[in-house]
């Protein structure tokens, strides 16, 4: 793959509400642990440097301030250029973004082929299907085709959580995109996995920046979906992967990603300090300066973080993800709850106590019979305990 007029554009708008309280207006998704060595975006530009596309032709496309500032501190250290990256009007929508970082990549070169990706994902790029199916995209938008990648998975919880390309599987390399399905249900999406003729759509494009521009009239991109900018691009094809990829939108799928332990399958991320005793298949995270110590935790995740430099604990069922984004919207509407104001789809949990109660915010959502202890030391280390075991007894 010739990578001299390969850009890159990384889309890092946006929140991120099912990852509450990792993920909030002041540390956005794209911005929050992906793994140990990783955050989001982090792991956005490894996935093309890799394939030996140079920091240089990057551009990271932000949407606020405070987003531009996170871009900076966690992407210069990788290479990325200062310049490259741009702050967007955030009314302009996805499509504008992919936009202007298109006009972006032509002014400093005029044969620039352009690969767009949300900056929000986990793929495994180690893989060599990847590489290949990243090929096979840019050698079809060299021939003036927009490029959708799309990806084969296996289980139809990945397969109702995302939208899937239908496609004509009688072409050879990339295939005719023939039409969408967005979300389907557990119905249609056995369905449509049977008939073999889809994949999930990884919202990564890949189009030649002339394509685009001479398709569409930069006055017409503000407010436009990203379905009506590629319907605009002429014959839209599909390069089909078969590499790990996951949405990774909830707490359930950034768990399923990451590294577990052998006997109990629980998974912990962030750089502070952990401690579990009788957990089975959970997430732990803790920030920097934190500790946290979890008993009985199944099939939970637990958050030790701050939000606006204030201490806050949230205690969720994994696979709660609508209920932990209503959390999130109203907590961002309400900044001024109390503790007991956040807990939704939940009984029987209590706030022990803590040196810090004025400051200290504590959610739980479709849990039971758990415990939440917060200290802060004299060193200003804050500590956490977290058990289930106890709440049951306390009752």
């Amino acid at each position: 793959m010739d990578n001299k007029h390969l850009w890159v554009a990384v889309i890092a708008g946006g929140q991120g509400t099912r990852l509450f309280p990792i993920s909030h207006t002041d540390r956005p998704k794209q911005f929050c642990q992906l793994d140990r060595e990783n955050t989001f975006i982090q792991a956005a530009i490894k996935n093309f440097t890799s394939l030996g596309i140079k920091p240089s032709q990057f551009i990271v496309v932000t949407t606020s301030d405070n987003q531009t500032k996170l871009a900076k501190k966690q992407t210069l250290p990788r290479g990325i250029l200062s310049q490259n990256i741009y702050q967007i009007d955030p009314n302009l929508g996805y499509a504008a973004a992919m936009y202007k970082a298109t006009e972006f990549a032509y002014q400093h070169d005029p044969d620039a082929i352009v690969i767009n990706t949300p900056s929000d994902q986990y793929i495994a790029a180690d893989d060599d299907e990847f590489d290949y199916t990243i090929k096979a995209a840019v050698d079809e938008a060299n021939n003036n085709n927009p490029v959708i990648v799309g990806v084969k998975v296996n289980d139809l919880v990945t397969a109702t959580g995302c939208g899937h390309a239908l496609y004509e599987d009688s072409d050879k390399g990339c295939y005719t995109v023939t039409g969408f399905v967005e979300k389907p249900n557990l119905r249609e999406a056995d369905r449509i996995m049977r008939q073999g003729n889809s994949a999930c759509n990884t919202g990564i494009n890949v189009w030649k920046a002339t394509t685009l521009l001479n398709a569409i009239d930069k006055r017409e991109i503000r407010g436009m979906g990203t379905d009506e900018l590629m319907s605009k691009l002429g014959k839209l094809k599909i390069a089909v992967g078969n590499f790990e990829w996951h949405d990774c939108g909830t707490l359930k799928s950034l768990y399923e990603i990451s590294k577990k332990t052998p006997n109990h399958k629980n998974a912990s991320l962030g750089p502070g300090k952990f401690e579990r005793v009788d957990c089975r298949r959970s997430l732990l995270y803790a920030a920097d300066g934190m500790e946290l110590r979890v008993t009985g935790a199944k099939d939970d995740a637990v958050v030790f973080t701050t939000i606006n430099e204030k201490p806050i604990v949230v205690v969720a069922k994994l696979d709660e993800s609508q209920r932990i984004k209503a959390l999130a919207e109203d907590y961002i509407q309400h900044e001024d709850f109390l503790t007991d104001d956040f807990s939704f789809g939940a009984r029987n949990n209590i706030v022990l106590g803590s040196n810090i109660s004025d400051e200290l915010i504590v959610g739980f959502v479709g849990v039971r019979n758990y415990a939440v202890y917060v200290h802060k030391r004299p060193d200003g280390t804050l500590e956490a305990a977290v058990s289930q075991q106890l709440a049951h007894d306390e009752r």
